[in-house]
Parts: structure tokens; C-alpha cells; sequence
């Protein structure tokens, strides 16, 4: 069978879609990361292709994320340290603007940062919001303008919540009179949405103290509210919304109840008519949490998210992402050169060609298997994982349904699998398991070895 594998697509193409299609959330493997902290602040620094993150737990430090690695970064000048305020990005010229939060005082902090991609420089703009902490902020990216709303700036006022509107530009806040508002609140979840050319606001608290499942979109003009009707996003605050500019849409994850304090683990698209809910592998990201930061990698595609809060206040270092994923699980069996391995390579992208390689095969051997399955949990023998030592593979287990076997060439105990993933955007978050398999004839009586195995999950 050629190794450039295209029957999975046919096998896809026979199944049922599910309603709810799987969301490509993966957890990220790194080094160094930051502290555990709730309420970092993330963005994408376009300049240096990495993301970039500040504070957390009230601190002011400064860290970037490529390629794996978390790095602390130490400029000559940083922003105070600060909770709950907020930045937006501009992806075309690359510059960060950081505004608010709370300091060592009563009052909402009044200064305006900016990250130009290698220095932190405080503006002074002629006019100001006047310190707010809690409130939304975003970059449209249509009118080339930050948009700010919402927040509160005494903290010791119980509710208060403001219902102000302010924009950023050329280096000056601008309040503004939208001839409709939604009502004022704090921490709701704001993102620019590129398939409605405009800033999208959801959920938040409201002074009463109850949270919102209200969707507002903003103009430049007025504030419309949308969604009234329908499925959409439970209420909440401390959630992350985020776009993803090569879809049109606008993903919304996890956060909290304020008031019964439930944390969701939910992921919704907005594409700009409809919220729609989508499932996961993982479902979601484990452990379920909130106040977390997250931001979009405009050149990878990939939504990346770190840290966050527990149901049980805990605090978590852990960096997930959302996109195409190779998720490694499973062990594999000893054979005469070791543990046969399967490790990912190039991602499941839609119409791209993705690679996995099967390694530790014993060198003089000529080709590996690759089974390919719809299930990790049933198989035609019973349940999955099952374990071998019947047939002659003792302590070899099989982790996928095996709905296919692929002979992929082997050369000096490597073979690479390629396969060209179908540009389809109904396969987008649909899912394979793969198991390498060596023909290692003095392993055992059968003569057959396994690696572990890795879940695919196709992405954008």
C-alpha cells in the first residue's frame, strides 16, 4: 500500500458526523514555564513570532512562549505590577497596549503601556478613562481602534459597575456615546470578531452581582445585542474569548458562575449569526478552570492558553493549545532494538500534509505498520486497550480500533508516514488513534511489536 495514506478520508466520509464536532484544545509540553498564577495576561507578540505574557498572581513579570519554551524576559523598563486590568493587540503593526488594573490602592489604576515588540513605554495620552480594573478590552481591527468597556474603578463601592465606552487611538482615549449599551458590568469577555468586522462582547457580571449570557457587538456606531434566542454560552465571567482570524469566527472557553461558583469546561464558536458548542477529546482542558490567560498565534493558527484557577482555588502552570493535534498516549512493547515509538511531526492540518514516524524499529527491517482507527475504546475483540500475550505479544497492548493497516517503507529502524489531510471544512476536530506496529521476528512468537499510540485531531 502506498504510505502517502488517503483511506482515513473514506473512512471519515462513511461516518455520521457527530452534531457537536470535537474542539482541537491539547495539552502543550514545555520547559521553565511561569509560576502557577491566576489572571496572567497573554498576547501575541507578532513582531518576534511568540507569545507574550505579563503578570499574574500580581506581579509584573514578563515571559514569551515559541517553539515549546517558556522564557523570562527582563527589560530595562516594566509596567507596575497589577491585577485584573487588560491589553489588546494590534496584529498589523504588532504593538501591545496595556491599560488599568488594580494596584496598591483604592482606586483603578490610570496608565497606558505600550509593547512595541522589545520595550515597554508608558504613554501619556491627553485624555484618560480615568482607572478602571475589571474591564474588557479589544483591538478592532476593522476601525484600527482599542475598544474598552465596562470595569469599575473604586473598589471599595460594592457593585460598582460602569457602562462607559472609551476608545484608543493615535495615543488618546476618546470617550464615546453609542446610541445603545449593554448594561454596565465587570470582567465580561471581549474579542474583535473578523467574521462580523466588528468587536464582540459576552456574559460578565452586572451590579446586582449576577452574571450575564448576553452577547453585545459593537460598530463604532452602537452596541446591538445578539443571540437573544437560541443556543449559546452559559453565564459566566473569567472565561477567555479570542479569534481566529483564518475561520471567521470567535472561540469562547471555560470560566466561571460568580454565583454558584461552577466552573464550565465548555468551548463555543460564534461565526457571527450562531454560538455553537463543540466537544472534545479531552473535554476541554483538564482540570476545568477559569481566570486563565489565552490569545490567539496569528502565525501558527493556534490558540494558546496557560495557567488558571481551580473549582478548589488552586492554581495551575499547564500550557494548552487549540489547534491540529498529535496527542501521544499508551506505551509500547520491548522488541530486539527497544521500544518501538510513534512520534508526531508536521500537524493534522487541513490541506496539508501531515507526517508521523515510527521509530526504534530493528534496522535491517524493510517496512512498520501503522493501524488506523475510528475508536479508542472498542475494537472488534472487545474493549480497547486489550492486551496481546494470547496471540504471542506478551506485554504488547493495542490502544486503536485497527480499522485500517498502512505498510509504511522503513529505512536504518525509521519509517515516516505521510498522509495529505483533505481540505474539507466538515472533517474540521474529527479524530483518528494510531499504533505503529514492527515486524521484529525474534521479539516474540508472533513476530510483531507495538509503540504507543497518539490521537489526531484534524485542525485549521
Amino acid at each position: 500500500m502506498n504510505h502517502r495514506l488517503r483511506v482515513p478520508f473514506g473512512l471519515a466520509c462513511a461516518l455520521a458526523l457527530p452534531p457537536l464536532l470535537p474542539a482541537q484544545w491539547g495539552p502543550v509540553t514545555t520547559s521553565a514555564a511561569p509560576a502557577p498564577s491566576s489572571l496572567p495576561l497573554l498576547a501575541y507578540d507578532v513582531t518576534n513570532a511568540r507569545t507574550l505574557l505579563f503578570g499574574g498572581n500580581g506581579t509584573n513579570e514578563l515571559w514569551s512562549f515559541a517553539a515549546g519554551t517558556w522564557t523570562q524576559l527582563t527589560p530595562a523598563v516594566l509596567p507596575p505590577a497589577r491585577l485584573r486590568a487588560n491589553l489588546a493587540t494590534d496584529p498589523a503593526t504588532g504593538q501591545i497596549v496595556l491599560y488599568g488594573g488594580i494596584g496598591n490602592s483604592q482606586f483603578a489604576l490610570d496608565d497606558t503601556w505600550q509593547w512595541d515588540g522589545t520595550a515597554w513605554q508608558q504613554l501619556t495620552p491627553a485624555n484618560t478613562p480615568g482607572g478602571f480594573a475589571r474591564h474588557s478590552m479589544a483591538y478592532d481591527l476593522t476601525r484600527q481602534t482599542i475598544v474598552l468597556f465596562g470595569g469599575r474603578n473604586n473598589l471599595w463601592i460594592p457593585n460598582q459597575c460602569s457602562g462607559q465606552t472609551w476608545e484608543f487611538a493615535a495615543g488618546n482615549w476618546t470617550p464615546v456615546t453609542p446610541t445603545q449599551s449593554p448594561a454596565g458590568r465587570i470582567d465580561a469577555m471581549m474579542s474583535h470578531h473578523p467574521g462580523l468586522n466588528t468587536v464582540l462582547l459576552f456574559g460578565g457580571q452586572d451590579a446586582s452581582g449576577a452574571a450575564s449570557d448576553e452577547t453585545w457587538s459593537y460598530d463604532g456606531t452602537t452596541w446591538t445585542q445578539l443571540n437573544q434566542t437560541g443556543p449559546r454560552p452559559a453565564a459566566r465571567v473569567g472565561a477567555g474569548l479570542v479569534p481566529v482570524l483564518g475561520r471567521n469566527v470567535c472561540v469562547l472557553f471555560g470560566g466561571r458562575d460568580p454565583s454558584t461558583m461552577q466552573i464550565f469546561n465548555d468551548t463555543w464558536e460564534h461565526d457571527g449569526a450562531n454560538w455553537t458548542q463543540v466537544n472534545n477529546v479531552y473535554g476541554g482542558v483538564y482540570p476545568p478552570r477559569a481566570e486563565f490567560g489565552i490569545t490567539h498565534d496569528f502565525q501558527r493558527n493556534r490558540l494558546v492558553l496557560f495557567g488558571g484557577v481551580l473549582a478548589n482555588n488552586s492554581l495551575r502552570d499547564d500550557t494548552w493549545e487549540f489547534g491540529a493535534q498529535f496527542l501521544p498516549f499508551g506505551t509500547g512493547c520491548t522488541g530486539s532494538a527497544g521500544v518501538p515509538s510513534l512520534v508526531g511531526g508536521a500537524p493534522p492540518i487541513l490541506g496539508t500534509t501531515t507526517t508521523a514516524t515510527i521509530g526504534n524499529l530493528p534496522p535491517s527491517s524493510p517496512f512498520a505498520l501503522l493501524a488506523v482507527g475510528l475508536s479508542r475504546t472498542q475494537w472488534a475483540g472487545g474493549n480497547l486497550p486489550a492486551l496481546l500475550t494470547s496471540i504471542g505479544m506478551p506485554n504488547c497492548r493495542t490502544y486503536t480500533s485497527a480499522d485500517l493497516l498502512a505498510t509504511v517503507p522503513a529505512s536504518g529502524g525509521n519509517a515516516q508516514w505521510n498522509w495529505s489531510v483533505p481540505l474539507q471544512p466538515q472533517f474540521l476536530g474529527s479524530t483518528f488513534y494510531l499504533q505503529g506496529v514492527a515486524w521484529d521476528p525474534g521479539a516474540n512468537a508472533l513476530g510483531l511489536t507495538v509503540s504507543n499510540a497518539a490521537t489526531l485531531v484534524l485542525g485549521n
